[in-house]
């Protein structure tokens, strides 16, 4: 959106006789009309397409060279097209790089086509030598004449390591002969530091044949290239992206007896659990059918230490060749009481594998080194252990039939901020990566059908608003729906991929008001002449604030017209948000602020923090600031910067 920040300033001097007065004025009337005539068609035009994402140039992109940037680095800004759409073959650019409210540099430039008719250029910036800083860059690509004609956003992570704000990706393609350039630039281009490599390896415990050929099949039959998965790895940590192997922490499939496993270094049930697995049966899943022969999953006791040593030492083997940087432990979730060998038929005796989660982890950090370990306990099942755990990176993978020890299901936008809220404030201010699966059965229902946007950008506002993360992007440009990440029965449609770019940026630019040490304040929030919720109850505007590091914040996330609060949209349904303006918001504090800013992943707002007034009150209520955002579509983000002392 084009931004018109030039003030007019002119001063009549009344020097003229009467009538060329008179001439004068009647002249600045018709001029004036002319301009907000036409001025207010083409704003309201522009409004309009940003509303329905026209406004887009799909021949043009803004972007940075990487995922993220040591402090004092050079950051080189991309501004190229596959060919000109710009209707000239020269121009200006002017781009304001920006800390939160705040603008600290401005770089300027020409642009001009090749000879081909593109353009290609590259804009440095040296980032400041602070670390864990988001910062956004606006970009106003102008005409030879000085006039703007496009606006384009990106943002850049300055961060000496991706474990205080993790945006986590994935791959599944492993085959020969793929563009792991052009794989891992689409990557880059969704702002995704670190990668989750699904499913690359042999046997869940020999992940590499025992005569280190580079070429395999994994359990499905799928062809894997280990030269392929050493491209990807070298061309992710070109930008600046981390990657992770992986694996479970307790499997083995088949054939494990001719690897040493023992046994009795397993698990077997200490109850009936469901049809088909009986008390004393031994503890196994089943994946599917396998040209391999290695389709069950045998699990082992991971409090074990001959088990421990084992998996940890296969893992680490399989970093060290393959060049990765951590491991990525995985379970199927908590399955009940189980026996070890030395107590089958003990009614007495019992273990439960997610009590053990906590042990595991801090030995395979310790044995890891240097390495990274993130870690899925599957349904937030024993999530309290792995909060507490030396894992580098939270990661659980919800689903909402799970409950918390109080009973409370994860099915709701509030039951994501809620474990969110908990695993922070467990781990010391880790943010919660988490897989959330949308669509899921209209994703199995369907082949080569468009996701939901709204679902999708709803639970997205849920989880980064609170101060979470998501694993939903990988494979180039593809989304998860299921749990198997190589499936990919839905898509984003243009427009999603458009807005779903957007909040990535978003997430970036204000890393450090979303997930930076601010914590629920608790304070009473009242949108005025709108149902407004402090749970995010259907059909009403959802608000919480939070305060720290010199702001208070206030997360609106517009459920107006959505008649459930369930985030999953399990049949592929969830409505619109109904879109408003002029939203009016009374923060109810005895704080006085410095300033207030509105901002947003959303098209009115692209990331852009906008100045709003600030207007103090009292009712019976308490005391109170009253600020008008102009619209609200998805979710708005509120900040105020308390006074300097």
């Amino acid at each position: 959106m084009t931004k018109i920040r030039e003030k007019n300033n002119r001063k009549v001097l009344a020097t003229k006789k009467d009538t060329q007065k008179s001439w004068t004025v009647s002249i600045i009337i018709i001029a004036f009309l002319f301009v907000f005539i036409f001025g207010s068609a083409y704003m309201n035009k522009k409004l309009q397409e940003e509303m329905v994402g026209i406004q887009y140039d799909a021949t043009l992109k803004f972007s940075v060279d990487k995922s993220m940037y040591d402090p004092g680095e050079t950051i080189i800004l991309a501004l190229s097209t596959s060919s000109n759409s710009l209707e000239t073959s020269k121009g200006k650019y002017l781009v304001n790089v920006k800390y939160l409210n705040e603008t600290i540099d401005t770089i300027e430039g020409v642009w001009e086509t090749t000879s081909e008719g593109s353009i290609q250029e590259e804009i440095e910036w040296t980032a400041p030598n602070e670390d864990f800083k988001g910062y956004l860059f606006e970009l106003d690509i102008l005409d030879s004449e000085g006039h703007a004609i496009r606006h384009m956003n990106t943002a850049a992570d300055v961060s000496s390591t991706w474990t205080k704000f993790p945006r986590y990706g994935f791959l599944t393609n492993f085959d020969k002969d793929i563009d792991t350039e052009a794989v891992i630039e689409q990557m880059n281009d969704w702002q995704l530091n670190g990668i989750e490599y699904y499913d690359w390896k042999y046997l869940h415990h020999q992940l590499i044949p025992e005569d280190g050929t580079m070429e395999w099949q994994d359990w499905a039959g799928r062809k894997i290239s280990g030269e392929t998965i050493k491209s990807y790895i070298a061309e992710a940590k070109a930008r600046g992206m981390t990657n992770m192997s992986y694996n479970m922490i307790y499997a083995a499939t088949n054939n494990y007896a001719q690897y040493g496993i023992k046994e009795e270094w397993g698990l077997w049930y200490a109850e009936d659990h469901e049809a088909g697995k009986n008390k004393g049966d031994r503890f196994t899943f089943s994946m599917g059918a396998s040209p391999t022969g290695q389709s069950n999953l045998f699990f082992f006791d991971i409090q074990n230490p001959e088990w421990q040593n084992y998996i940890i030492q296969k893992n680490l083997e399989a970093l060290q060749v393959m060049g990765f940087d951590g491991w990525h432990g995985d379970t199927v979730g908590e399955w009940g009481k189980m026996w070890t060998h030395d107590m089958i038929g003990d009614e007495t005796q019992g273990i439960y594998v997610k009590d053990g989660y906590k042990e595991f982890l801090d030995i395979a950090k310790e044995k890891l080194d240097s390495y990274y370990l993130s870690f899925n306990p599957v349904g937030a099942q024993g999530i309290e252990q792995v909060n507490a755990s030396a894992v580098d990176v939270l990661y659980a993978e919800i689903w909402p039939w799970d409950t918390t020890n109080d009973g409370e299901q994860y099915n709701t936008y509030q039951s994501l901020k809620n474990v969110i809220d908990n695993s922070r404030d467990q781990s010391d201010g880790k943010s919660l990566i988490i897989p959330a699966y949308m669509e899921y059965d209209y994703a199995e229902s369907v082949v080569s059908e468009p996701f939901n946007m709204s679902a999708v950008l709803l639970t997205d506002a849920a989880v980064y608003a609170a101060g979470g993360s998501r694993i939903e992007l990988g494979d180039g440009d593809e989304m998860l729906s299921n749990e198997y990440f190589p499936k990919h029965n839905l898509y984003m449609s243009d427009e999603h991929k458009v807005r779903q770019k957007a909040l990535q940026n978003f997430i970036v630019a204000y890393q450090n008001l979303l997930r930076d040490g601010l914590e629920d304040n608790d304070k009473l929030i009242e949108i005025v002449h709108h149902n407004h919720s402090e749970n995010g109850d259907p059909n009403t505007i959802w608000t919480y604030s939070k305060s720290g590091n010199g702001f208070d914040t206030i997360q609106i996330i517009n459920l107006l017209g959505v008649s459930d609060n369930d985030w999953r949209a399990n049949e592929g349904k969830k409505e619109t948000p109904t879109r408003i303006e002029n939203v009016v918001v009374k923060y109810y504090t005895d704080d006085s602020f410095e300033s207030a800013w509105v901002t947003s992943p959303d098209p009115a707002y692209d990331s852009v923090s906008k100045e709003l007034s600030l207007e103090y009150g009292s009712d019976e209520k308490g005391s109170y600031v009253r600020v008008s955002a102009p619209s609200l579509e998805y979710w708005d983000m509120i900040y105020f910067s308390h006074l300097k002392k």
